[in-house]
């Protein structure tokens, strides 16, 4: 039986319970690593300073949720609930998360450290990867179109197996897109 918590600060793992309901809650400087998140519900909660690194998020739901300065290594977003999937990311640690055709027409990644993460096949349209690193991030027959790549560090896509329409670029990112091409560009 699924228990319902509502405008709770939890700081506590022991306090997590799999399988529940949490909204408008919460969690703060709590390790996860390795817990089954598993069929959780989260609703308007906020994850402050909390290590997630390697959890289950089978079937778990994230709906307007924001994560702050979390440490999230090596999860499988792709496994959760796509129902409502609505997530903020500021200042997170998310080397080799893996987004594998979700829609995240709903989040935005600001200022996070993405190095290695896959999102192939992914809905992107008008999101934000503002000043984020993207060292080795997979896009491959993404959908980035009107996406914000300001101040985004180490940007590499191919624009010809991406939709890279009205996005937007400085200058100095556009070698990024060209490293196909082993073109000598001279400043």
């Amino acid at each position: 039986m699924k228990n319902e918590f509502y405008d709770l600060e939890i700081k506590h793992l022991a306090d997590f319970q799999e399988k529940s309901t949490y909204e408008a809650c919460r969690l703060t400087g709590i390790d996860f690593t390795s817990t089954l998140i598993k069929h959780s519900k989260f609703i308007d909660c906020t994850f402050e300073e909390c290590n997630l690194s390697n959890c289950s998020l089978v079937e778990a739901s994230f709906q307007g949720v924001h994560f702050d300065n979390c440490k999230m290594l090596g999860l499988h977003f792709e496994n959760a609930n796509p129902f409502g999937f609505a997530c903020s990311f500021h200042e997170c640690q998310m080397k080799h998360v893996s987004f594998y055709q979700m829609n995240l027409q709903n989040c935005q990644f600001d200022k996070c450290d993405l190095e290695g993460a896959d999102f192939t096949e992914v809905k992107a349209k008008a999101i934000s990867f503002f000043g984020s690193n993207l060292r080795d991030v997979i896009f491959d027959r993404t959908d980035l179109r009107a996406v914000n790549f300001i101040e985004s560090k180490n940007l590499q896509l191919d624009p010809q197996t991406n939709q890279i329409e009205k996005a937007k670029f400085q200058a100095a990112q556009l070698e990024g897109l060209l490293l196909k091409y082993q073109l000598d560009i001279l400043y």
